[in-house]
C-alpha cells in the first residue's frame, strides 16, 4: 500500500465516519478502485483508532463529564445503545453467517446507500413535526438510537446518520443527537479495534508498511476531527437533506456502474 492510498484512506475514513454518508461504503468503492482486495487489517485497525481520537479531541469534556460521573450522566445510556449492535452481530454471524458476510463486503452497497438517504429524509419529516425537544438521553431514546445503529452494519448504511437520524426521530435536540451518536462511535470502534487487533495477531501487517499506517492513522484523525466539529455547526442549524441527495446520487452511481460494466459488483441483486 503507497503513502499516497493510505492519505486518501485515512481521510476518506475520518470524513465519512461521522459524517451520515456512510465510511464503510465509500471505503469499499474505494478499496476496489484501488485495487486492494484485502485492506490489511492493521491498517483498518489504526484507522480506526485515529477517528477514536478525533472524538476524544472534540468531545473530551463530555467524556470526563461520563467518566467522573458515571451515574449522573450517558454511561448507563451508552452502554444500553450498544447492546442491540452487539447483540445483531454476534446473531447474525453465528446463525446466518453467509448472508451476514454479504452485507459486510458491499454486495448490496447500492441499496445501503438508498437506506440512508430515506433514513436522513424520514428523520427530518418527522423532527419537523416534534415540538417538543428533549435535552437529556433516556432508556427510550438510547434503545432507539442503538437500534438505529444497529441496523447500520452493512456498508452504505451510515451508522452516524443512522444513530442521529434515530435521536431526531424520538424529538431529542439535534446538536446533542449528534453528540450522543459520536459518543456511541467510542464503544464501537473500541470494539472494532479489539476484534481487529485479535485477527491482527493471526495475519500480521499483510500489506500494510510502518510508514503508510502512521500517515493514514493521522489524515483519519485530523480529518475526523474537523468532520465532528462540522456536522456539530451544520446540524444545528441545517437539515440533513443535502446528505440525502448525496447518499441517493451514490447509489445510483453503483447500481447503474455495476449494472453496466460490473466493475464494482457483478450482480447487485443476487
Amino acid at each position: 500500500m503507497s503513502i499516497i492510498q493510505s492519505i486518501i484512506l485515512g481521510a476518506v475514513q475520518g470524513l465519512t465516519e461521522f459524517l451520515p454518508v456512510s465510511s464503510s461504503g465509500h471505503l469499499t468503492l474505494l478499496e476496489d478502485v484501488f485495487g486492494i482486495t484485502d485492506v490489511p487489517i492493521l491498517f483498518d485497525v489504526m484507522l480506526h483508532v485515529g477517528t477514536l481520537v478525533a472524538v476524544f479531541i472534540v468531545l473530551w469534556k463530555e467524556i470526563v463529564a461520563i467518566i467522573t460521573h458515571p451515574v449522573k450522566n450517558k454511561l448507563g445510556m451508552l452502554i444500553i445503545a450498544t447492546i442491540p449492535a452487539i447483540a445483531l452481530t454476534l446473531v447474525a454471524d453465528n446463525i446466518f453467517p453467509e448472508a451476514f458476510a454479504d452485507l459486510q463486503n458491499g454486495k448490496y452497497l447500492a441499496f445501503g446507500f438508498f437506506a440512508t438517504s430515506g433514513v436522513l429524509v424520514a428523520c427530518e419529516l418527522v423532527a419537523s413535526r416534534i415540538e417538543r425537544k428533549r435535552e437529556h438521553i433516556e432508556l427510550p431514546q438510547a434503545l432507539v438510537m442503538g437500534l438505529m445503529q444497529a441496523a447500520a452494519i452493512a456498508p452504505g448504511l451510515s451508522r452516524s446518520g443512522s444513530t442521529i437520524a434515530g435521536g431526531l426521530f424520538t424529538g431529542i435536540k439535534r446538536e446533542d443527537a449528534a453528540k450522543f451518536a459520536f459518543l456511541m462511535s467510542i464503544p464501537a470502534i473500541l470494539g472494532g479495534v479489539v476484534f481487529g487487533a485479535m485477527d491482527f495477531m493471526e495475519t500480521g501487517m499483510g500489506s500494510a508498511t510502518i510508514p503508510s499506517t502512521i500517515v493514514g492513522t493521522a489524515v483519519a484523525a485530523v480529518c475526523g476531527y474537523f468532520a465532528i466539529t462540522f456536522m456539530l455547526k451544520l446540524i444545528s442549524k441545517h437539515k440533513l437533506y443535502g446528505f440525502a441527495i448525496y447518499t441517493a446520487a451514490m447509489g445510483v452511481f453503483v447500481l447503474v456502474e455495476s449494472m453496466m460494466y460490473g466493475n464494482f459488483f457483478a450482480n447487485p441483486f443476487v
